[in-house]
């Protein structure tokens, strides 16, 4: 492997011009990787999903049923249709 000719700087002997741009380099590669991280794990939370869903990782449990349906006005305390 080739050795590079570039010499290491080091934070401290950086001027404020290169202090503010090392800084900004540091906390847009660090934001980046989080973004990275964030939309890998939530494309592997999708192929999950997707792959239970296909599955069907109970074969015991009945589809959904509906218990109570309610009236669909704007009141909170509203009563179920079937005790109107």
């Amino acid at each position: 492997m080739p050795e590079s000719n570039k010499p290491t700087r080091r934070y401290e002997n950086l001027n404020l011009l290169g202090q503010v741009v090392f800084l900004a380099g540091t906390a847009i590669r660090t934001t980046a990787n989080l973004i990275d991280t964030a939309i890998d794990k939530a494309a592997d939370l999708v192929v999950e999903t997707e792959k239970a869903f296909r599955q069907g990782l109970d074969p015991n449990i009945e589809d959904a049923k509906i218990l109570d349906e309610y009236t669909g006005g704007a009141d909170d305390n509203e009563t179920p249709q079937d005790q109107a």
